[in-house]
């Protein structure tokens, strides 16, 4: 039994002792059951026996004194006594008495209660002289039988007795093993796990504050629960300053972004469910000094019967804000070669409209040929063509000049002003430029020229694919769509496609298939990290057939989803 008990886990050791009791109680019930039906029918038995008796001498009284309705009413009732007891499954020793000599009591009964009617119907005769002789032998008989009855009675009461006292002994015996080979191992095992819970809660407690980033959380009444040593450095507030006091207020979290916080905090507090679960957002922090600094924070939940977390991992961005600009500023210098000669494009054809009418109107003043009316109208095309030319040189101006701060803008409009940027170098190339604009404005937040350098590093990645393919048909298809809360910018191009052996590498860090001459390999980094951390975004390439004006182009599918 030892060997059982130690070969089997304690859930199954548990299991297997509760099954045997849940067994032994089954067996009381039935066993006590089994008690009261037993006595109850051998009463019912003891107390039909004892009615025929009693029932015989009446029989015999009632003929003696001729009371006709009497010994009728006494006959019918021991008549059925009789033959209930005889349908009555009996024992050896009872067939006997009933069935086998010397006794014959069932057939003696039945002659008594024969005469017993012979006499009613003659009025005397032989019935009453049987009547007389056989009464007190039957009584004596009818004595064995109820003595009889009460004895086998006895006897299957003290053996459910017996049977009872098995099961409580057998139980008992389960009980005490439980308590030997269950509840002492329980109660070490419930020991080690309290010992394992403290030192993991050590261990946690060390986690945590050696965690290089801030680790905040706060409990379902809004109070600070925990506080490690890195969010004491970053946000220069000490463990004792926060712990126990209410997040929600403008120490470590801007003003404009409280709102936020409340509405979010409050939202989960009411139903349990994280919003923003396993997401990660920029934002700001603020500092004990009030200094506002770039952070990345996600949110995680703990909940349990009796206690809601919201659990804050946060980290300090400010220098990676710094790189990330050097890197963004980089990947326009990058650029700039190929933005010139996008300038270039974008002037050629005013710069010769300008020398065309100035040397034509010059020729025609010479020959005395050129009217004042004309005069105007040539100063007014030259004009025209030099304003161009200065809103060529603002679109290209506004694209290199940093934007300091997030604003809103909208969708439409930035693509359109992207899109001038490189129409004459598509032009040259022969490409085709199709749009489909989303017919309800769309508006995002952040820093326009970052958006704009994304588009624009898509663009000249496209065209560069033409050149390289020497691809014939050269389609470039920009859908902007609004899908379940999200806005979406699909750029199809019908250059072949991204070879699959390199497609997961397109976002690494100077990853190029170009010349070192013609590629840096940071524009689709500097444009997956714009989209995916400054637009809390996703920016997706797979290869894909599209369809305009019901003809098919295969190529790459470049995918913003904000």
């Amino acid at each position: 039994m030892n060997d059982f008990f130690s070969s089997n886990s304690l859930t199954k050791r548990y299991s297997f002792a509760l099954s045997l009791i849940a067994v032994f109680t089954i067996l009381a019930y039935f066993n006590l059951t089994n008690i009261l039906d037993a006595q109850k029918n051998d009463s019912n038995i003891i107390n039909i026996s004892g009615r025929q008796r009693m029932l015989s001498q009446k029989i015999a009284l009632s003929t003696i004194t001729y009371k006709e309705k009497e010994l009728q009413k006494a006959l019918t009732l021991m008549e059925q006594a009789h033959k209930k007891l005889t349908s009555l499954k009996m024992s050896k020793e009872m067939k006997k008495l009933y069935f086998s000599q010397p006794v014959l009591l069932d057939k003696r009964v039945k002659e008594y209660i024969k005469n017993a009617k012979s006499f009613i119907e003659i009025k005397g005769g032989i019935g009453i002289s049987y009547i007389l002789k056989h009464s007190q032998p039957l009584l004596r008989d009818l004595d064995k039988a109820v003595s009889l009855y009460q004895k086998e009675a006895e006897q299957r009461t003290q053996h459910l007795k017996r049977n009872e006292l098995y099961i409580m002994v057998l139980t008992l015996l389960t009980l005490f093993l439980e308590a030997l080979f269950i509840f002492r191992p329980a109660n070490k095992s419930i020991q080690k796990y309290m010992n394992a819970l403290k030192r993991e809660k050590e261990y946690s407690d060390i986690v945590t504050d050696t965690n290089t980033n801030a680790i905040i959380a706060v409990n379902e009444e809004f109070k600070i629960q925990t506080f490690n040593k890195s969010a004491q450095k970053i946000f220069a507030y000490t463990e004792e300053e926060m712990l126990g006091t209410t997040l929600l207020d403008d120490r470590i979290i801007p003003k404009k972004y409280l709102k936020d916080h409340i509405k979010g905090l409050t939202r989960f507090m009411q139903s349990g469910e994280l919003m923003y679960k396993d997401m990660t957002f920029e934002l700001e922090g603020q500092t004990k000094e009030k200094k506002v600094f770039p952070i990345r924070v996600s949110f995680g939940a703990n909940i349990t019967k009796d206690l809601k977390l919201v659990v804050a991992n946060i980290q300090d961005i400010t220098e990676e804000r710094e790189k990330d600009a050097l890197l963004l500023q980089q990947s326009k210098l990058a650029s700039m070669g190929e933005m010139i000669g996008n300038i270039a494009h974008q002037w050629r054809q005013p710069l010769s409209s300008i020398t065309t009418l100035s040397s034509g109107a010059k020729l025609r003043y010479k020959s005395n040929m050129l009217s004042d009316e004309e005069l105007y109208e040539t100063f007014d095309k030259i004009n025209e063509m030099t304003r161009y030319l200065s809103n060529t040189i603002d679109d290209f101006r506004n694209f290199y000049k940093q934007n300091k701060d997030e604003s809103e803008f909208l969708l439409n409009d930035i693509i359109k002003r992207t899109i001038s940027l490189v129409e004459a170098t598509y032009k040259e190339n022969k490409i085709k430029l199709i749009t489909a604009y989303s017919k309800e404005p769309l508006v995002l937040k952040g820093k326009e020229s970052e958006f704009s350098q994304v588009l624009l590093n898509i663009l000249n990645n496209a065209k560069d694919a033409f050149v390289e393919n020497k691809t014939e048909v050269r389609v470039v298809y920009i859908k902007i769509s609004k899908r379940n809360e999200k806005t979406l910018v699909e750029i199809f191009d019908s250059a072949g496609g991204i070879p699959e052996s390199i497609k997961d590498k397109i976002f690494e860090p100077y990853f190029t298939t170009k010349h070192k001459a013609q590629g840096t390999g940071i524009g689709l980094f500097m444009s997956n990290k714009i989209i995916t951390q400054h637009f809390n975004g996703a920016l997706i390439v797979e290869n894909e057939t599209f369809s305009i004006d019901e003809k098919s182009y295969s190529g790459a599918k470049f995918t913003i989803i904000i």
